[in-house]
């Protein structure tokens, strides 16, 4: 849907996008965007939102390339809420400095979603073409978010055929709380962390990320936000989870304890297709400095049991507050 040159019109991109969906499509993978930043109500990230809803398509996007001017510089489409946005980093799991990074405009939501490697890789090359650093004949090496969107897509590709019946937000739910957090590296830099497909095939997935408005950390006035997580237990055995919370400033302070609470720390997950369990997070709104919470992660031995899956799903969330 682009030119020979790399470029093209975002009509072009929309009609590329509607026609995989008309061919029912499971993964589409979009290694282009804009860099100029977006709130998401732009033509393309719409679109995404509008032709995910009406299908079972993931789009799986990349965030974009303007990391060295910043916070929230995810351009389009990667800045539409059903994208599956990829940040890139490197063999070490640091991010890339030129991965385009959140918060979203506007509303201040967690993108990138998550990470995977887009330094330095090496990839099949067009006859008589020279992007990137040349290998060989047949191969090239190169860096950005473009290389490390396929990496997810590819992932995504895999949780499909194993679970045809999975939808896309329900694949992308699954890749974004099984991801691998990294320290040191804010969520608004890089959502659930960097991608992890041997703990996605797992037992236990999660609700990927949710957005609450502002908190107001002074006084104890205003309502109160509730956001529900849904955790689902595909092994054929119970599940018992121990679940916390952390929340803190953009420059790594830490919030006092109650001003975010889970509805219950521990959870009991029966095997199988069953009805799904869940917790609530509280947080009193709006006002105060940009927050970000870090996601209840169950005990990682209980999530990567080797046990047989039946699904009986859930998803961890990554908290954006403005």
């Amino acid at each position: 849907m682009l030119g020979d040159d790399g470029y093209g019109s975002e009509s072009q991109v929309i009609d590329g996008m509607e026609w995989a969906t008309a061919e029912h499509a499971k993964v589409v993978n979009m290694s282009l965007g804009s860099d100029a930043p977006t709130d998401g109500t732009d033509p393309m990230s719409q679109a995404v939102d509008t032709l995910s809803a009406a299908g079972q398509t993931l789009f799986v996007v990349a965030a974009g390339n303007a990391g060295d001017q910043g916070a929230s510089t995810i351009g389009s489409p990667g800045a539409a809420d059903a994208a599956l946005t990829v940040g890139a980093v490197d063999r070490d799991d640091s991010l890339a400095p030129f991965s385009s990074r959140g918060p979203r405009l506007g509303d201040k939501a967690v993108k990138p979603d998550v990470t995977a490697p887009g330094v330095g890789i090496v990839a099949a090359r067009a006859s008589g073409t020279a992007m990137g650093t040349p290998v060989d004949t047949y191969y090239t090496a190169a860096s950005g978010t473009s290389m490390a969107t396929p990496h997810v897509a590819g992932a995504a590709a895999l949780l499909a055929q194993k679970h045809p019946e999975w939808s896309g937000p329900q694949l992308k739910d699954a890749l974004i709380s099984t991801a691998h957090l990294v320290s040191g590296t804010k969520v608004t830099e890089q959502g659930g962390g960097r991608i992890d497909i041997g703990a996605a095939m797992g037992a236990l997935t999660a609700t990927g990320s949710v957005t609450l408005p502002p908190l107001q950390i002074a006084g104890t006035g205003g309502p109160r936000q509730v956001a529900t997580l849904h955790y689902t237990n595909e092994s054929d055995h119970q599940l018992d989870l121990k679940l916390s919370t952390s929340l803190s400033r953009d420059n790594g302070v830490t919030l006092a304890a109650g001003v975010i609470a889970l509805g219950s720390g521990a959870l009991r997950l029966a095997p199988g297709p069953r009805p799904t369990s869940r917790s609530s997070r509280t947080a009193r709104t709006p006002r105060a400095a940009p927050t970000t919470a870090t996601p209840p992660r169950p005990d990682r031995t209980a999530a990567r049991s080797p046990t047989p899956r039946s699904p009986s799903s859930c998803t961890r969330p990554c908290i954006g507050s403005p």
